[in-house]
């Protein structure tokens, strides 16, 4: 049995394309629509991964980077979309994520030891608080920013949620191709539905039951 199934971008492309009445079964889409149709899909991507996370992309293995001793700021030098934890040094001590409002009620921000707060400061950037006494590994596991599309490769999704991403990708290049409002208005509510079946197709499932074991 074979459950491995890939789609590249290029076959997303052409789905959008025949939805939007522009390629006929067969024919080879011209260069000025694929340029149209791939930059949509770009921007879906990234404007739905951030929209509340339309699909995970945290990496189960944390990255390490280093902040050097009396340095209050380190980098990550990664696609951070957002951080969900953060620990320091061997012990792997727990550092809690703050907002700007908690970093400016620290009251001594110049306070030195070991970091146990730290503001994400947009982007994979942090400022940590205390100052750390010596070069601290900070360990980061975070929701990373889906990925650009390539050529002839699949888009940074999962296959089960291309058909609908294809029903978006054509509503949000409806006007750009001349498709009539009266369809506009009938593919608005695939649109939503959409959304949601990629947002249900991304939901975590778990099977609770309580496993027995018994010796024999």
């Amino acid at each position: 049995m074979t459950i491995a199934f890939t789609r590249t971008r290029e076959q997303l492309r052409d789905m959008v394309l025949r939805k939007l009445g522009k390629l006929a079964i067969g024919q080879t889409a011209n260069n000025d629509d694929s340029v149209i149709v791939l930059e949509a899909i770009d921007l879906r991507l990234k404007e739905m991964h951030r929209l509340g996370t339309f699909w995970r992309k945290v990496t189960k293995t944390p990255l390490s980077f280093t902040l050097s001793a009396n340095t209050t700021a380190g980098s990550a030098a990664a696609d951070v979309l957002f951080p969900i934890t953060l620990h320091a040094g061997s012990m792997d001590d727990p550092i809690e994520i703050i907002g700007i409002r908690q970093y400016s009620d620290i009251e001594n921000k110049g306070d030195r030891g070991v970091p146990t707060k730290a503001l994400h400061n947009g982007s994979s950037s942090f400022i940590f608080w205390p100052v750390p006494i010596a070069n601290t590994t900070i360990k980061l596991v975070y929701e990373k920013v889906a990925d650009d599309t390539a050529q002839n490769t699949q888009p940074d999704v999962e296959v089960s949620m291309l058909r609908w991403l294809k029903d978006i990708i054509a509503y949000d290049l409806a006007d750009e191709f001349g498709i009539s409002e009266q369809t506009i208005l009938r593919w608005k509510p695939d649109v939503v539905q959409a959304e949601r079946n990629i947002r249900n197709l991304n939901v975590e499932r778990v099977d609770n039951a309580v496993t027995r074991f018994q010796n024999f």
